[in-house]
């Protein structure tokens, strides 16, 4: 898996993949050029056919990235939406055990922001190289050892117990989305089609019959330009933890800051 292209500068990564791109589809161009029009009789007769392929092939390729190109986005957003539910399931928690009596509450409150600084500081790191800790587990297994611990001497402590149980159940269900999304990304197989049809693409475009080789080649180079820009997207866009361009711990961040505002006391 060709993961370090995510330690690439994302500005850095796009330009050398659209460059490459425009590379290898001009050098095949001036390789292939003079064969083609030896062996194929170019003319402008022969543009109708290849245009009717070109077309067909376009579409086709183009329905390929686009829906790619959705896959990608909607695997980005649906991790930074399991971010963001986290966090507020960590600002639920944090208020339900507030409203819990000493010294339970204390114990329980500083477990929270101990869990929420280590998904900060120690797991998203750790996810950005598409791996897991079993530190967060550790805090909440002691969260929850002090929450059983803890036993409400009213009706009114029972129903905050009650919720802070339930607000805790919902926090193990979204880390356990975001563990099992660190190596969420597009198929191999998807990348294989895609850069196979790419080619293919550019190839067609060598057999139109352009009588001008200078024009042939800035047609060529707008053409591999905007299909590398296309694969750039997708690039960046793919496994949503890594590579500049990724999913942000803004959201615990800003918990962080305002966590004990959560508190009513406070």
């Amino acid at each position: 898996m060709m993961y370090w292209i995510y330690d690439i500068p994302v500005w850095l990564l796009g330009i050398c993949t659209i460059m490459l791109f425009i590379a290898v589809s001009l050098l095949g161009l001036v390789v292939s050029r003079e064969w083609i029009y030896q062996k194929m009789h170019l003319s402008d007769e022969s543009n109708e056919a290849i245009n009717g392929y070109f077309a067909g092939v376009g579409v086709l390729y183009g329905l390929l990235l686009g829906l790619v190109a959705v896959a990608a986005w909607g695997n980005f957003e649906n991790v930074e939406d399991i971010a963001n539910k986290e966090s507020a399931s960590i600002a639920a928690l944090y208020r339900d055990v507030s409203a819990l009596d000493q010294p339970a509450k204390k114990e329980l409150q500083q477990e929270l922001e101990k869990y929420t600084r280590h998904v900060k500081e120690v797991d998203w790191p750790v996810h950005q190289k598409g791996e897991t800790t079993s530190g967060g587990s550790l805090i909440l297994s002691e969260f929850h050892r002090h929450l059983g611990n803890y036993h409400p001497q009213s009706i009114e402590q029972q129903i905050l117990m009650t919720e802070a149980v339930s607000a805790f159940n919902k926090l193990i269900e979204v880390r356990r989305a975001r563990l099992s999304a660190v190596n969420t990304g597009i198929p191999a197989v998807f990348w294989v089609t895609i850069l196979l049809g790419t080619f293919f693409n550019i190839a067609l475009s060598f057999f139109f019959h352009v009588s001008s080789f200078r024009t042939h080649m800035v047609l060529t180079t707008v053409y591999a330009g905007f299909l590398g820009s296309a694969i750039f997207l997708i690039m960046a866009l793919d496994h949503p933890f890594r590579g500049d361009f990724s999913v942000s711990p803004d959201a615990y961040v800003s918990l962080l800051e305002r966590l004990e505002d959560l508190d009513p006391v406070q």
